[in-house]
């Protein structure tokens, strides 16, 4: 029997450095996430694409771990639209056996390092 997971909330960004940052979640994890850039490419276009590593951890200690596709696009000054797809590679806790792969989207500032973005989806448990 399959179940589900209806994935919501939102995310605030605090960047340490251009690779590594820190998220305070509200919703599904209700809890911190660590997020790293593992590759970006500069597109002509003004366009950055990002391949990232996502730690989520819910109050609970229960756990999602992703590898992620993320393109941030120019909106004004150092503000970017970031669309984000994040895959689930490893799952614990009452997130144990959930696969799939949900989105966020949402504002970054990379001049001030900070962000907001919201994330839905569905991932599955089976």
């Amino acid at each position: 029997m399959t179940t589900s997971l209806s994935m919501g909330g939102t995310a605030n960004i605090r960047a340490i450095d251009a690779t590594n940052f820190v998220v305070a979640m509200t919703g599904v994890f209700d809890g911190g996430v660590y997020a790293k850039v593992t590759d970006a490419t500069d597109i002509p276009d003004g366009k950055k694409h990002y391949d990232l590593r996502h730690y989520f951890v819910a109050d609970d200690g229960s756990y999602i771990y992703t590898q992620d596709k993320s393109v941030h696009t120019p909106v004004e000054g150092t503000t970017y639209f970031a669309q984000t797809e994040y895959t689930v590679v490893e799952a614990g806790g009452k997130f144990e056996g959930l696969t799939g792969s949900f989105n966020s989207w949402g504002a970054i500032d990379y001049g001030k390092g900070v962000g907001v973005l919201r994330f839905e989806g569905q991932l599955n448990h089976q």
